[in-house]
C-alpha cells in the first residue's frame, strides 16, 4: 500500500477526531472533576490497547531507557495537557477551548528553532502559518465578543496555554527520541502510567466525591477513550515518525474548525458570520502549509501500519 494512503488517513483521524473531543470535554467538564476526565479516559484507551497487544500475542516489553522516555512523554502531554484542557474547558466554550490550543504550532516552531538540529519550515509553510493564525485570530475576537474576563475566564485561559505548551514540549521531544517499540505499544504505556497518575489526582482531590457520574458522562468518557485517545493519538505518534513536525501541526488549525461546528451543532453555542470568515481562511491556510511539500522521515518501511494500529479487534 502506498505510504500516502495510511498517512492519509492518520491525517483525517487527527484531524476530525481531536476536533470532536473539544465539544466531549467541555460537555464532561460540567460533571467530572477535570483529573478524573484524563484517567479515566487513558485508563479505559490503554486498557483496550493492551488486549489488543496480548491477544495478538505482540511483544509490550520496554529497555530501561524507553520506559523513562514513555513516563515522561505520558505526563508532559496526558497528564498536564489533558487535565489543564479540561480545567480550562469548565469555564470557556469548546470553540474557544480548541482555539487557544491551536497555539501548539507556534511553541512548536520556537522549540524546534531554538534546539540543536531543528527544523524550520520553508517561506511557503511560514506563510500559511501566519495567515492561519491571522484566520484565528479573526475567529477568537468574536468568540471572546460579550465575554467578560471573569477570574474564572482567566484562570481558564491561562491554563490552556500551559497546556499547549505541555503538548508542543512533548511533540518535540517525542520527535527526537529513539524507540524500538512500535507507536501503538509506546503510546498504550503512556496512556497507562498517564491515566493512572490522572486518577490518584482525581480522586486525591475529592474528584469522587464532587463528580456526577451519569450515562451520559460515561458515554462521553467511551468516546473519548476510544476515538480522542486510542485512534486519535496512536495517529499522531505515527505522523510524527513519518512526517514533518511542522505538518503534523496542522490539526491545530483545523480541530478549531470541528470544534466550532458542533459546538455550534450539539450544544447550541453561538456561531456569527465573521467565524465562517475566519474558518475559511484557516481551512486554506492549512491546505498551503500542506502544499509546501514537506519531507517525510529518513525511513518509514519499518513503522507500522496505521490501519492495522487503528483495527481494535479481538
Amino acid at each position: 500500500m502506498s505510504e500516502r494512503v495510511p498517512i492519509g488517513l492518520a491525517i483525517a483521524s487527527v484531524y476530525i477526531l481531536w476536533g470532536s473531543t473539544f465539544v466531549a470535554i467541555r460537555y464532561l467538564a460540567q460533571l467530572l472533576h477535570p483529573a478524573l476526565i484524563s484517567g479515566l479516559r487513558y485508563v479505559i484507551a490503554s486498557a483496550i490497547a493492551m488486549a489488543y497487544l496480548l491477544l495478538r500475542r505482540r511483544s509490550i516489553r520496554l529497555s530501561g531507557r524507553e520506559w523513562s522516555q514513555v513516563t515522561l512523554l505520558g505526563l508532559v502531554m496526558f497528564t498536564t495537557n489533558t487535565t489543564l484542557v479540561n480545567y480550562g474547558s469548565k469555564a470557556l466554550s469548546a470553540g474557544l477551548t480548541a482555539l487557544l490550543i491551536s497555539s501548539i504550532p507556534i511553541f512548536i516552531a520556537v522549540l524546534e528553532a531554538a534546539l540543536p538540529g531543528g527544523t524550520s519550515m520553508n517561506k511557503m509553510g511560514w506563510a500559511g502559518t501566519f495567515t492561519g493564525f491571522a484566520g484565528l485570530a479573526l475567529l477568537m475576537s468574536r468568540s471572546l465578543h460579550g465575554q467578560s474576563l471573569t477570574s474564572a475566564n482567566a484562570l481558564a485561559c491561562a491554563a490552556l496555554i500551559i497546556a499547549a505548551i505541555a503538548w508542543a514540549v512533548g511533540s518535540v521531544l517525542s520527535k527526537r527520541m529513539k524507540m524500538k517499540a512500535s507507536p501503538l505499544v509506546s503510546s498504550t504505556w503512556q496512556m497507562l502510567i498517564a491515566g493512572s497518575t490522572s486518577m490518584l489526582i482525581g480522586v486525591m482531590c475529592g474528584g469522587l466525591r464532587t463528580s456526577h457520574w451519569t450515562r451520559g458522562a460515561w458515554l462521553a468518557t467511551l468516546y473519548l477513550a476510544v476515538f480522542g485517545s486510542l485512534a486519535g493519538y496512536t495517529s499522531y505518534t505515527y505522523l510524527l515518525r513519518n512526517v514533518r513536525l511542522s505538518t503534523v501541526a496542522t490539526y491545530a488549525y483545523v480541530n478549531p474548525i470541528v470544534a466550532v461546528l458542533l459546538g455550534w451543532g450539539l450544544l447550541h453555542e453561538t456561531l456569527h458570520g465573521s467565524e465562517w470568515v475566519g474558518m475559511a481562511i484557516v481551512l486554506a491556510s492549512v491546505a498551503v502549509v500542506i502544499a509546501s511539500r514537506p519531507r517525510l522521515a529518513n525511513s518509514t518501511a519499518d513503522q507500522p501500519n496505521v490501519l492495522k494500529l487503528l483495527a481494535i479487534k479481538p
